[in-house]
């Protein structure tokens, strides 16, 4: 039996694909499983192909595979779009709607799979439940029966979906279910894909979520307060997740009119003295470049997270990608460093997210938390995470004392100044975009502009030594090395770690924090290497050019990069690692 199952769906808008993955997800997580689901859409507004693909495994799973073990195809023309992200090889099982009178023989595929399947999915719908829009629950009935994947918790979970629409409507779903059910009992598959039971001690409490939920409920976590944004793909939900839950604990949401009027207001905020926070993608980080600039001269904290996706300008909305890392990093006018973050999973969202405010209150300074569309949105089964270890930093406000002369920006050894807000009685400053002097006066004198440039970027320094923020694996003394960091992280992981299973002597570096670039981390790792890959998901291979302006790297540094919607797989990583080790 399998202890590792992928299957992949895709389909026209209103299949009810997405609906169906979810369904799956949702029973393998009370079922006691560990998965991954990751959605797929067009850009249309409406309509277009949809897809989705689910990871279940009896043990936690860092990505979303390769290669589909179960491909199921709706409509060709539909799973064709999808390309890499659906990928099929001579070991997966195709099972497709007959009704695109496709011989088995000729289906449009590079490769032979291992089966090929028609099935009368909508003939199957019309005839169990009445109604054609029924076939995804018959996809499900399928995937139960032949691959043994949580019979009773799928029947459940469409039971309390379907019941409040009243009897009819349940009774038809239901019997979809059973006629998928049926005629896969019936017809047994010619190879066996069927995924083990879970292992007993996965029967703890779970959490089902996505990196966008982890990120909002991170923010109240760590005193967020306020909120000020606009909607943008695919970085939405995290406003709508603060619309539902912020007010409970006393803060508020902002709506915008437009990308800057949200950054701007959650500066405002921070300014009043409240922990603040604004999320975006690519098109709108560019418009919020501007008063991100006027955080850093004002030393006001601030956490701004982008949620990439394809780009440039509007791209791909709807598709991962790591390109914003030189838009993150020297996007910023003047001698400008803001720290750069970035989550290596959903449940990481929820630690980087702490963290960024952290950074950001600690240092007085704007943080960028780069999420992605696949962490972002994908949902994952995770284990509920442990608060009690993590710590929540507020910022330096001055004493007394201070107050009695109080200069906001005054020069200290650190370089962090205590920082006041209205109403604290002698507190009061110029918070503005003008260069100032230690009392927050503009001025023009070069001899201070040259001291607060000192102070500003020196106060970050501290980020450099925290090694905290990296992940390091593997063999200490190797000679070969991968560095990978995001949603691609998880890809690496696991290639390093079967790659080392195979007897290959390899280490893996994971930064969290991408700038400053903590050079002395990054010299270590490199100390044993002659060889080193680093994988990203952008067309320039940006963090490969980031740490080579800073780091002198090993002889053969080596950057192994796609455009977003170009899956990278764990097998073509191990394949990399084998071809440096033998060189």
């Amino acid at each position: 039996m399998l202890q590792d199952l992928i299957i992949g769906m895709a389909g026209s808008g209103g299949d009810g694909i997405v609906s169906a993955g979810e369904s799956l997800i949702s029973a393998s997580a009370k079922e006691g499983y560990f998965a991954v689901l990751t959605k797929s859409f067009g850009s249309q507004i409406r309509g277009g192909e949809s897809s989705c693909r689910l990871r279940v495994a009896t043990q936690p799973v860092l990505n979303p595979g390769g290669a589909l073990d179960v491909a199921i195809v709706l409509n060709w023309e539909d799973f064709l779009r999808f390309g890499g992200e659906l990928p099929v090889d001579g070991d997966t099982i195709v099972i497709y709607e007959s009704a695109t009178k496709v011989a088995p023989e000729a289906v449009p595929l590079k490769v032979k799979p291992a089966a090929v399947i028609p099935v009368a999915l909508e003939a199957m719908a019309i005839s169990s439940a009445g109604v054609q829009l029924a076939k995804n629950n018959v996809v499900l009935g399928l995937i139960a029966g032949w691959f043994g994947l949580a019979e009773k918790s799928i029947l459940a979970g469409l039971r309390k979906k379907f019941a409040k629409k009243g009897p009819e409507v349940l009774a038809g779903n239901e019997r979809a279910f059973a006629a998928g059910l049926d005629y896969a009992r019936l017809n047994p598959l010619p190879v066996d894909r069927r995924i083990g039971a879970p292992h007993a001690g996965n029967n703890g409490p779970k959490v089902l979520t996505d990196g966008n939920e982890m990120c909002g409920a991170a923010a109240i976590f760590s005193g967020c307060r306020f909120f000020g944004g606009y909607p943008i793909t695919p970085a939405s939900e995290i406003m709508q997740y603060l619309q539902r839950e912020l007010m409970k604990y006393g803060g508020s949401v902002l709506q915008a009119e437009d990308e800057i009027a949200g950054v701007a207001s959650a500066v405002g905020a921070s300014f009043a003295g409240v922990k603040s926070m604004t999320a975006t993608s690519g098109p709108g980080l560019s418009l919020k470049t501007e008063v991100l600039g006027l955080a850093s001269v004002a030393e006001l904290p601030l956490v701004c997270v982008d949620v990439q996706r394809g780009g440039p300008s509007t791209g791909m909305p709807t598709k991962p990608e790591q390109a914003d890392l030189f838009a993150a990093i020297f996007s910023a006018h003047g001698d400008t460093v803001r720290p750069v973050l970035a989550p290596i999973g959903v449940a990481d969202t929820f630690e980087m997210t702490v963290e960024s405010f952290n950074i950001a209150e600690t240092y007085q300074t704007p943080v960028l938390l780069l999420s992605d569309q696949e962490i972002a949105q994908r949902k994952e089964i995770v284990d509920p995470i442990d608060t009690a270890r993590l710590r929540v930093e507020n910022r330096l406000v001055p004493n007394e004392a201070e107050l009695a002369n109080y200069s906001r920006f005054k020069y200290t050894e650190s370089g962090i100044s205590p920082i006041s807000h209205p109403g604290m009685k002698g507190g009061n400053y110029l918070a503005a975009g003008i260069e100032h002097n230690e009392k927050g006066s503009p001025t023009v004198n070069g001899e201070t502009h040259a001291k607060m440039n000192d102070k500003r970027l020196r106060k970050l320094d501290p980020l450099k030594s925290r090694r905290d923020l990296f992940v390091i694996e593997g063999d200490a003394d190797a000679t070969v090395g991968v560095i990978a960091w995001g949603s691609i992280a998880g890809v690496a992981m696991e290639a390093v770690r079967v790659a080392r299973a195979q007897g290959l002597r390899v280490k893996l570096l994971v930064p969290k924090l991408l700038y400053p670039v903590a050079e002395v981390v990054y010299r270590d790792f490199f100390a044993s290497l002659k060889h080193c890959l680093v994988v990203e998901q952008s067309h320039q291979g940006q963090l490969h050019k980031v740490i080579r302006m800073w780091v002198d790297t090993p002889p053969d540094f080596t950057a192994f990069a796609k455009s977003g919607a170009n899956p990278i797989s764990p097998e073509e990583v191990v394949q990399k690692i084998a071809d440096m080790a033998r060189s």
